[in-house]
């Protein structure tokens, strides 16, 4: 255009540019931001949501994925993290719309956080790893979803070998270093057709279309030379690294039923991935190894299904049970979970966690179901500032590097809602990697919250065992409350967990109280804490905002001994 100069017209251009570029991006369901801190006015260029503010914005938020977002926005703030969240948005014309959102924080002179500039869109356009550029699991699950509408493709689910004892031993970068090099090498590896992803934290899957069963443990084996041929470079010096993997061909005989869907499949070799973990590490387990497992497996689909549908739908609650002092008042409510609504449920339509946690397990979803029971714990102990609460988690959440980032980015930095949160794993799961669960149970005690160590007795942990594990509170199993009226042996063994607490500064609880005659006995010997039905049954509702009503017999009776 005649008139301009050459720096008016660079400007044009860089304008027409700018402006093409949101059109675009608009195209694709997607719009940048500009967000300013100090006035929580939001800038939307492209397509947005009606959210003026950040305030505004949160608010249009899922309540379910609030939490989630809200830490990953915090920990990128503290310390960095990179925040790539996945969540849904509730639009004010009634629609629900999944989204992918990522972002940078910029910091002013000061070096205190001023703006926030990151895209959002629809989460179907998105779907890679920031970290490692692989498709995402969700990305993958629809690979191999549609694999398996024109066949039967091999899948294999692939596991880094004690990622978190790197990442504890010579920090993040390190073990950052290793994901992306076993990316690499994983990639390497495969043919051009296959597809790998990462599935978050150590775990990555592959897709492998025309790979017939009898081949998978040579494609396993090949990969498990990548991975382990030369040590990775990390800024911290040379890690050796090995990884594990489980395998299936999804939809035929490997599969266990000749049917499932991509999400079960891969499920499953989630569960062969363990499996391969169990045995040793740096190997491969067919999933149809495990053929014992195959009924179990497949009467578990339902119960499953029906956990998924409850997380989706909102029908997943804690219900509380008070852990009284023996000398009167309540020192925390354990959260029980429960799934309300649900057909055939033995207690009115409920279900308890021992109607879904066992299939939960078999068919691996309890990392998911952990993550979900995390947020649901910090909500509460958000909106009720008073309250100490304990949540139960799976074995396999002892090594699951994502839910403890999960946790900081929750709590990291806000000591007193970690205080308030004790967080319970069996004794059976700390025996079956004390190494793993020892980290873990330091890791989360390192955050400002509890450990406590649940059913106590169930699986003969050993002094040595004990002492390995950081603990602050062991639960004496309740069968052992139970016989200890008639049964010496349990009474001997109380008395030992007693000695054995005492001698590590350890608070004891004993479960399984079911009457006064409980009570009384195990204040003369001693116990700290006291659980059970005699001092009230687990409750759908809050007790510490019950004011009216009838208290439970036992805190009745505790609260005449202590005066």
């Amino acid at each position: 255009m005649a008139g301009l100069t050459a720096d008016e017209a660079s400007a044009r251009d860089a304008v027409m540019a700018a402006a093409l570029a949101v059109e675009v991006l608009a195209a694709a369901g997607g719009a940048v931001y500009a967000w300013d801190l100090a006035s929580d006015a939001v800038a939307w260029a492209g397509e947005a949501p009606p959210a003026p503010t950040g305030a505004a914005w949160r608010a249009l938020v899922h309540p379910e994925d609030r939490a989630r977002r809200d830490a990953a926005l915090a920990a990128h703030r503290a310390d960095g993290t990179a925040f790539d969240c996945d969540y849904r948005l509730c639009l004010p014309d009634g629609t629900v719309r999944r989204v992918s959102e990522r972002g940078r924080v910029e910091h002013g002179g000061d070096g205190a956080p001023c703006r926030m500039r990151g895209l959002l869109q629809d989460a179907g356009a998105a779907h890679r790893d920031s970290m490692t550029g692989l498709p995402d699991r969700r990305r993958l699950r629809d690979a191999l979803a549609k694999a398996m509408g024109g066949g039967a493709p091999a899948y294999l689910a692939i596991g880094i070998d004690r990622l978190g004892l790197v990442n504890e031993a010579i920090g993040h970068a390190a073990a950052d270093a290793v994901v992306v090099e076993v990316a690499r090498r994983i990639a390497g590896a495969v043919r051009g057709g296959d597809t790998v992803g990462r599935l978050g934290g150590d775990l990555f899957g592959v897709l492998l279309p025309h790979c017939p069963e009898a081949f998978m443990p040579r494609v396993a084996q090949t990969l498990l030379s990548a991975v382990r041929a030369e040590p990775v470079a990390t800024p911290a010096g040379p890690v050796h690294v090995t990884v594990s993997i489980g395998g299936l061909v999804a939809g035929g005989n490997g599969a266990g039923d000749g049917a499932g869907d991509a999400a079960t499949a891969m499920t499953r070799a989630e569960t062969a991935l363990q499996e391969a973990k169990r045995q040793g590490r740096d190997g491969f387990w067919p999933h149809a190894a495990i053929s014992p497992q195959q009924g179990a497996l497949r009467a578990g689909m339902p119960m499953v299904q029906r956990v998924r549908a409850a997380l989706h739908g909102g029908d997943l609650h804690f219900a509380f049970q008070p852990v009284v002092e023996a000398a009167g008042g309540v020192a925390f409510y354990e959260c029980l979970l429960r799934i309300t609504g649900a057909d055939g449920g033995t207690q009115g339509g409920t279900l308890t966690a021992g109607d879904f946690m066992p299939a939960v397990e078999r068919l691996g979803m309890a990392r998911r179901l952990d993550h979900h029971t995390l947020a649901m714990a910090v909500r509460e102990l958000e909106a009720h500032p008073e309250v100490r609460l304990a949540v139960n988690m799976s074995a396999a959440t002892t090594t699951d590097g994502s839910w403890l980032a999960a946790l900081h980015g929750m709590i990291g930095g806000r000591t007193d809602m970690a205080r308030r949160l004790i967080v319970e794993i069996t004794e059976t799961a700390a025996i079956e990697d004390l190494e793993e669960t020892a980290r873990f149970v330091g890791i989360v005690r390192a955050l400002g919250c509890r450990v406590a160590l649940d059913d106590f007795g169930a699986g003969y942990l050993s002094y040595r065992h004990l002492k390995a594990l950081p603990v602050d509170i062991v639960k004496i199993d309740g069968s052992f409350v139970q016989e200890m009226e008639r049964e010496r042996d349990a009474l001997l063994f109380i008395r030992s967990v007693l000695g054995l607490a005492e001698g590590f500064g350890l608070t004891t609880v004993a479960e399984g109280v079911e009457s006064a005659g409980h009570a009384a006995a195990l204040r003369h010997e001693g116990v700290r804490l006291l659980q059970g039905h005699h001092f009230g049954a687990p409750s759908l509702e809050r007790p510490w905002m019950q004011s009216v009503g009838p208290e439970p017999v036992g805190l009745k009776a505790a609260r005449r001994a202590a005066e």
